[in-house]
């Protein structure tokens, strides 16, 4: 099988959520299915510790897909002939966008529909293109994984997508993401909270993350324990 994968957060350095989940399947894909052949499709010049086996190929489409010209122009224009160069017989797109006008079959991963419900919270050069063209790509999609049954569910009310196309896959942990025995947990309570038990956040520091819930949460904690 060929498989075509938009690889485009694949950033040294900057793997933020898009990247890590894009790093983690793509990665564990193409090691776990030797027989295939994978095209990874970049914006711009990869770094080489992203080609993770033999059986994958990179390619790099310009022109960088960063704002809203750009991504109708690598979406709509570079990656449809991509895919009929290759031959793809499957294309995957994690970031929740896909190619409109390619005929290869697609599956897109959708994690939620910020776009829709929080518009606001989008920056200005991608808000009105993601509003317009994120129901279609949805729409487009042969096959639609997002990260939780509330999406799913999300999906199928807000955008007419039917809802046997759209499978819940819930996200994994990375290897290093494991829980720590009582003399490790000690050593990380000292270095870091003055031997004090502690509530930690990993995620980016943004509006759509609902921090102030998490905050009136762990207050309302504190009260009680």
């Amino acid at each position: 099988m060929k498989i075509a994968i938009n690889t485009r957060f694949l950033l040294p350095g900057r793997l933020e959520g898009f990247g890590w989940y894009t790093h983690e399947i793509a990665r564990r894909m193409a090691l776990a299915h030797p027989e295939d052949e994978f095209l990874f499709l970049f914006d711009r010049p990869y770094d080489k510790r992203f080609i993770y086996a033999d059986n994958v190929t990179p390619l790099v489409l310009f022109p960088r897909a960063r704002h809203a010209a750009a991504f109708y122009a690598w979406f709509e224009w570079r990656v449809p002939k991509a895919l009929r160069d290759f031959g793809a017989d499957v294309f995957f797109s994690p970031d929740a966008m896909c190619s409109l006008s390619a005929t290869t079959p697609t599956a897109m991963t959708c994690h939620d529909l910020v776009p829709l419900h929080y518009p606001r919270q989008i920056p200005f050069r991608h808000r009105y293109y993601l509003l317009h063209y994120l129901p279609k790509f949805l729409r487009r999609a042969d096959r639609i994984i997002t990260v939780s049954e509330y999406v799913r569910q999300d999906i199928v009310r807000s955008c007419g997508v039917p809802s046997e196309k759209i499978v819940a896959v819930y996200n994994g942990c990375r290897e290093g993401f494991s829980p720590l025995d009582d003399a490790e947990k000690r050593v990380v309570r000292k270095e870091f909270a003055d031997r004090q038990e502690y509530f930690f956040y990993s995620g980016a520091i943004h509006p759509r993350k609902n921090i102030p819930r998490l905050i009136r949460a762990y207050d309302r904690f504190r009260q009680k324990t």
